[in-house]
């Protein structure tokens, strides 16, 4: 690993990084030099050099990327709970329920984060897992190493998909077994117990090892169902009780951890309601408002319903609020509280990724009295939450809904270093943004920030100098695009694509932007016509990068940039692309090797829907290259103005496949695509393509 992405001080407390692919790997270690500057990475790519870079780092936290997954991973966590028993671990997956943190008791020995996440959710977990205090009076989900047990294990097996028996065995010797198949919870058995039953008695235990062996195809099968239903079925049966539960939240101090005093201290100073659908933020955030004042009343909920009528039974001094929400957003939770006249007055401070969002809820909302962009440090929020409730709660008012624009004040254009104002243009809004470690290149101008001069295409980016705090704006276009290099510093890959992010620089449509993609592909299916012509062809992705070739004239081989990593894709009504994602990474692109041939004892002969398809064995592929056009619809710059992400717009339907290696876009056959397929993260899985001269 280059000594770059380590600190210098050897004697620092460690961070254990496990991650296979490069580019993820050094966007989360340029993550952790945010969010734990006092502490050292180290990255391995596999659990086996773990151990040994465990042995000699000593980490107090474990990160493990489980997608794609990790073999061994049971025997692996069930060592370190030995050896590092003081240790946390932050694995990454995917798959996981909606519901999985709210209805997860603990202590666990581990956290879960979604694939893909937001850098804010990374960065609360981390600063969670790794903060100065050691108890959350919200949650009893944290604990170390020493406390692993089913609720840990269970999850992991499912979203690795094994199929193995999981066997358990508990400090007090009771002893059971957990049967998977792909993934899928299929049997249970402890002393007296078996399936549905056998499973809950094992998810309490709270200090079960565990070890895997083979299943054979004749064990039993008691337990139906998929295993997100399952599991969460279980938990919430026997989910313990209130009292027990801030029974087990306080753990004895350990050497490596002391007792916050905190906790000691009577609650009777202000209220806060905490409203966020991340448990480790909600964590994160009420366990850095404790530590600074042990007296706040702190609450938490996870969605904006249930946050809005604690705000309206307690009346707190304070409302931390999200903008994205399970059932509300943000925006909707700020009305909600005006038009109520026992809620009116109480400040919100909202806490959101979704800046262009909040800033308009801020605008429109006069109860919106400060703002802070995620992800944002302890020291940030504390401060903001200090001097929001030392300004108490709102002056009266005859409005109880939203104030619309105000009309007091002449209209005025907005100076370009001025923050914006509130609904009824009297006060303006506190915005803190601190996005020091993200990419800013915003595409379209906020209503409140007047773009900077556009510098000489040869200005060093220190001579655009927006306001302190400011986002800032860049409106020239990037044309063509810039050399890509491969970076450590992509914390672009963290951010959800569900839409494309408004963190993107756009690029214009013109021959410049245009570039060709080129992607092995294994074939799934082939559906031939009644007159015996390839009709539709069912492929995957198989190399794990991509190539990306400008078509210039006289040199249309010429490849733009190294190899790249597919993201994740978003697609329109139809099923078809929208827009794809390409990650820079040191790897070349793949080479394919296309295999144009079937054995044809493993061909499955299939008539559906009057079309003859022929499926290929398993030992006898059918590999080939896909080429197409696409149009750079914007790059994604870190801050230090290396390109992080692409972001792809396809120029048509219509692809090409070849059985060239090099995937020249002018040979092959041409074909239409008319469906993708994308997998829980919003990868693509599949793509359906049919002949165009069929």
């Amino acid at each position: 690993m280059p000594a770059s992405l380590e600190s210098p001080a050897r004697t620092a407390p460690s961070v254990l990084l496990i991650e296979e692919y490069d580019a993820l790997a050094a966007a989360i270690t340029s993550a952790l030099k945010k969010f734990a500057p006092r502490h050292r990475t180290r990255m391995v790519a596999s659990l086996a050099e773990a151990a040994a870079a465990a042995a000699e780092t000593q980490p107090l936290l474990f990160i493990v990327d489980l997608d794609p997954p990790q073999p061994g991973a049971i025997d692996f966590l069930s060592r370190m709970s030995a050896d590092h028993p003081d240790a946390r671990v932050l694995a990454i997956a995917s798959g996981l329920p909606r519901e999985f943190a709210s209805e997860r008791y603990g202590p666990n020995a581990i956290q879960f984060i979604e694939k893909p996440f937001e850098l804010a959710e990374f960065g609360a977990a981390v600063q969670a897992l790794l903060g100065p205090w050691t108890e959350g009076s919200s949650g009893d989900s944290r604990g170390t190493l020493r406390d692993l047990n089913p609720r840990d294990l269970v999850p992991i097996e499912c979203v690795t998909g094994a199929t193995v028996v999981l066997h358990l065995e508990s400090a007090d010797e009771r002893t059971g077994e957990i049967h998977f198949v792909d993934g899928q919870i299929c049997h249970a058995l402890t002393p007296g117990l078996s399936g549905t039953g056998a499973l809950q008695e094992a998810l309490r235990w709270n200090d079960a090892r565990g070890k895997e062996t083979q299943r054979s195809t004749d064990a039993p099968h008691t337990i139906k169902g998929s295993w997100q239903n399952v599991f969460l079925d279980a938990l919430r049966k026997t989910k313990p009780s209130e009292e027990e539960r801030k029974r087990r939240a306080q753990p004895p101090p350990t050497a490596a951890t002391e007792p916050k005093p905190a906790k000691e201290v009577s609650k009777t100073g202000k209220k806060i309601v905490v409203i966020d659908d991340t448990e480790m933020l909600l964590i994160f955030v009420e366990d850095a408002l404790a530590n600074a004042d042990p007296s706040l009343q702190i609450v938490t909920t996870f969605t904006g319903g249930e946050g809005a009528r604690r705000a309206e039974v307690m009346i707190p001094d304070l409302v931390l609020l999200d903008y994205s929400l399970p059932d509300l957003r943000g925006d909707q939770v700020c009305e909600r509280l005006l038009q109520n006249e026992a809620t009116a007055r109480i400040p919100v401070v909202m806490m959101s990724g979704h800046v262009p969002e909040m800033m308009t809820t801020a605008e429109r909302f006069r109860n919106v009295v400060a703002t802070i962009a995620k992800p944002f440090m302890s020291d940030a929020l504390v401060a903001l939450v200090q001097e929001t409730l030392a300004k108490g709660p709102l002056p009266p008012t005859k409005e109880t809904a939203p104030a619309q624009t105000a009309v007091e004040e002449p209209a005025v254009a907005a100076p370009e270093a001025k923050r914006p104002r509130n609904g009824n243009g009297k006060k303006p809004i506190k915005k803190t943004v601190p996005r020091e470690a993200e990419i800013k290149e915003v595409t379209t101008k906020p209503a409140a920030v007047a773009p900077p001069p556009v510098p000489p295409a040869t200005a060093k980016p220190q001579e655009i100098s927006p306001p302190p705090g400011a986002v800032q704006v860049a409106e020239r276009p990037i044309m063509p695009p810039p050399p890509i290099q491969p970076t450590h510093a992509v914390p672009a890959l963290f951010a959800q694509s569900a839409r494309p992010q408004p963190s993107a620089a756009k690029v214009p449509a013109s021959n410049g932007s245009t570039v060709i993609l080129g992607l092995g592909m294994e074939v799934i299916s082939v559906q031939f016509t009644p007159r015996f012509q390839i009709g539709t062809i069912r492929a995957k992705p198989t190399a794990r990068t991509l190539s990306l070739t400008q078509p210039l004239p006289g040199n249309a081989g010429n490849f733009w940039g190294p190899g790249f990593e597919l993201g994740p894709a978003e697609l329109d009504a139809r099923g078809q692309l929208r827009t794809m994602r390409v990650v820079p990474t040191r790897r070349a692109a793949d080479s394919v090797h296309p295999h144009n041939g079937f054995e044809i004892n493993n061909v499955a002969l299939v008539n559906e829907k009057a079309c003859i398809q022929f499926v290929a064995g398993s030992s006898a592929p059918m590999t080939m290259q896909l080429v197409a056009h696409f149009k750079v619809a914007a790059v994604e710059l870190t801050d230090r103005f290396e390109v992080a992400q692409l972001v792809l717009q396809p120029e048509g339907s219509r692809v090409r496949i070849t059985l060239d290696p090099q995937g020249r876009a002018t040979g092959g056959t041409e074909f239409e695509t008319v469906g993708v397929r994308l997998d829980s993260s919003a990868r693509i899985v599949e793509f359906i393509l049919n002949s165009a001269a069929a």
